[in-house]
């Protein structure tokens, strides 16, 4: 049975284009005729891509047109052997260590992927292929370890087409297995693209099936080796780092996908998603290979972003359980314990505009200070950090639990701490809570414990500076809020009691810093209290879900608490530093003010408007004529942010339902005006 002739003429382009170079030495001249070959055979696939109108009659007569002997090599072919020549030919081109060529190889293969799902062909042979060659190159340069003794688990394959490949990559390395990984991930983009569900489905598959047979335990070894600086060279330590890069880049992609195909219950994960969780403990210690110089130290700081996003990607899609909180909270403690001790200084602008230390700035790397912590990945460590106690916290635990927590809770400040002591085993309640004080314990005052007049208003500062933070990052500001919610929390009046015990203000303290009502009043000031901000968040395509979802879990609090959220009074910023949000309003607006906070009121009540005027004319401030408390402010921006809301829905204009929304909005307002 002859192959497809689609299939005959893709062999014949290769053939044609690329067979005089797998004789040839590569020199430096060779090396410019191959990357022109390449160019051609990509744009060549490309344009057969666009001539699949043609019927398999003209495409059977213009591969016969190679003339009898052509015909006669392939016709004996199945289509499973002959796409196995086709996608080892390029694999072979793979194995030069040529990086443009790589670049260009790995083009290709992602445009025979594109021409196969366009014209109907055996896309799931081709994609179980690319995985027999991943796995095959992987083993073959392990076998070179002298701990290499692992279970040999080929995917099952016909011995014949296994050996095919296995000839093609006999000269594997690091960078080979790199180049295979960008291919999956690209051909993942293509898909996701075009929307192509059932491949998908496939695709998740075959991937699936990969990781699991892979000896990731023998790799962790091997590329923990590039520690030792001195016994490694450069060469093979860029070739593990781009492997590692390509490695994580698509593991990232896949939960991504994987969320759309996951049930969001921990019983439930794929194979491959459970496999992910058990090698991020290797991935973190893979990011931590250091090496003296200022590549790799960026690239250092690159993979902690990669490995802290998917550890946020895979909590977001699952319900992790106990066993991997605990877990992750220890790798937090082991690896990323700088940034989560990194001071919250709220994210400050430097004088470029960037985010000081931001991975997006070009100076990260400091000659002194070899690995600069950024505040894009402080955020990303105290979302986890807190989304792993907080998790624990919502856990049942044993009959010891107030035990376990009253008796860490009286250690929180000293190294006897103990999660594994004989009352604290089963007591994941009090697990969380301990991690959760223990953490608040290094960033507040030092007098925020001192049970006195003041202790509210520095309980709002810290508060404060806390979402500072995370304003600069819309995504991770809405996961952070929604995860605050999980904060075990007192609405009821809190009254002053001198000589407080200790360890029950210790107690109250992580409720009263991340009140859900403190928490949204400073929001809202934080974007000047301008609805449409409110509304791009709505309506935005990144954060439209989760910013509704904030919205009607906090109207729902303040409506049961109304009386807090009314007499909420404020603090004043004496910072001086503007929120990004507000530069951006600022900038196409005369009217906007920056936002101000009214000093806290000591003794309870109102000031009236009378009094906010007379201290405006006292200290010769007009614009605090303009001023409005918390609550007012707060009352006038969701009035006319429902009253757009309602407008764009009634012409058709809001991208989703908002009834909801809109009912929790207006029950706000009949409360606001009683």
């Amino acid at each position: 049975m002859s192959p497809r002739p689609e299939y005959m003429r893709l062999h014949r382009i290769l053939h044609d284009s690329l067979h005089r170079f797998s004789t040839s030495t590569i020199t430096q001249e060779i090396e410019e005729d191959l990357l022109i070959s390449l160019s051609q055979v990509f744009r060549q696939v490309k344009q057969l891509i666009d001539e699949l109108d043609s019927d398999e009659e003209e495409l059977l007569a213009d591969t016969a047109f190679d003339g009898e002997g052509f015909i006669d090599a392939i016709a004996q072919l199945d289509n499973r052997h002959c796409l196995a020549i086709i996608i080892g030919d390029l694999m072979f081109l793979l194995t030069i260590n040529r990086q443009y060529a790589q670049h260009l190889v790995g083009n290709t293969l992602v445009a025979i992927s594109e021409f196969l799902l366009a014209s109907d062909g055996d896309w799931d042979e081709f994609m179980q292929l690319l995985c027999l060659c991943l796995d095959l190159a992987i083993r073959d340069i392990l076998k070179s370890s002298p701990d290499s003794a692992f279970e040999t688990r080929h995917l099952d394959f016909n011995p014949s087409i296994r050996s095919l490949l296995e000839l093609k990559l006999k000269s594997a390395n690091w960078s080979v297995v790199a180049a295979i990984f960008r291919v999956m991930r690209n051909i993942q983009k293509c898909l996701k693209q075009d929307i192509y569900e059932k491949c998908m489905k496939t695709y998740l598959d075959s991937v699936s099936s990969l990781l699991i047979s892979l000896p990731w335990d023998l790799l962790r070894e091997i590329y923990g080796r590039a520690e030792d600086v001195l016994k490694i060279d450069d060469l093979q330590l860029r070739e593990m780092t781009t492997f590692f890069g390509y490695c994580i880049q698509l593991f990232c992609s896949l939960v991504s996908e994987s969320s759309s195909f996951e049930v969001e219950a921990e019983v439930d994960f794929s194979p491959m998603i459970w496999q992910i969780v058990n090698l991020v403990p290797k991935l973190t210690l893979w990011c931590q290979v250091e090496v003296q110089s200022p590549h790799h130290v960026r690239m250092s700081h690159y993979f902690r972003h990669k490995v802290l996003m998917l550890m946020v990607k895979v909590s977001s899609i699952i319900r992790i359980g106990p066993t991997i909180s605990k877990t992750w909270i220890h790798l937090m403690h082991d690896y990323f314990e700088d940034l989560l001790l990194q001071p919250l200084s709220g994210g400050k602008l430097d004088q470029d505009g960037f985010l000081e230390r931001s991975p997006f700035c070009t100076s990260i790397f400091d000659g002194k200070q070899h690995n600069i912590p950024s505040f894009h990945l402080q955020r990303l460590a105290i979302l986890l950090f807190l989304k792993c106690s907080l998790n624990l916290v919502g856990m049942e635990g044993g009959p010891d639990e107030q035990e376990c927590m009253d008796e860490n809770l009286k250690h929180i400040s000293s190294s006897d701490l103990n999660l594994e002591s004989e009352f604290c085993r089963t007591s994941y309640n009090s697990i969380g809570l301990t991690e959760l004080h223990k953490w608040l314990q290094l960033h507040v005052h030092v007098d925020i414990l001192l049970n006195d007049e003041l202790y509210f208003e520095r309980c709002v500062r810290f508060t404060l500076s806390f979402i500072q933070l995370f304003m600069h990052e819309d995504d991770i500001l809405f996961k952070m809020l929604l995860q605050l919610f999980h904060v075990p929390s007192f609405f009821q009046e809190r009254q002053i009691i001198n000589n407080e015990p200790l360890a029950e203000v210790k107690n109250r303290l992580a409720a009263d810093v991340f009140n859900p009502i403190h928490l949204f009043h400073l929001f809202l000031a934080e974007i000047s209290y301008d609805h449409q901000v409110l509304l791009d968040y709505l309506i935005s395509k990144d954060t439209g879900s989760i910013c509704a979802e904030y919205l009607l879990r906090s109207l729902r609090i303040i409506c049961n608490f109304w009386s807090l959220f009314v007499e909420f009074p404020g603090v004043k910023d004496d910072s001086g530093q503007s929120c990004v949000k507000r530069r951006k309003i600022l900038a196409n607006s005369r009217d906007i003010k920056v936002a101000t906070y009214p000093a806290p009121l000591k003794e309870g009540g109102t000031p009236s408007l009378k009094m906010e005027c007379n201290e405006s004319h006292a200290h010769g401030n007009n614009s605090r004529i303009n001023f409005k408390r918390p609550f007012v402010a707060a009352r006038d921006c969701l009035a006319s942010l429902t009253t757009s809301i309602d407008s764009l829905n009634k012409k058709s204009l809001f991208p989703y339902n908002p009834q909801v929304l809109l009912r929790r909005l207006m029950k706000f307002q009949e409360l606001s005006f009683q």
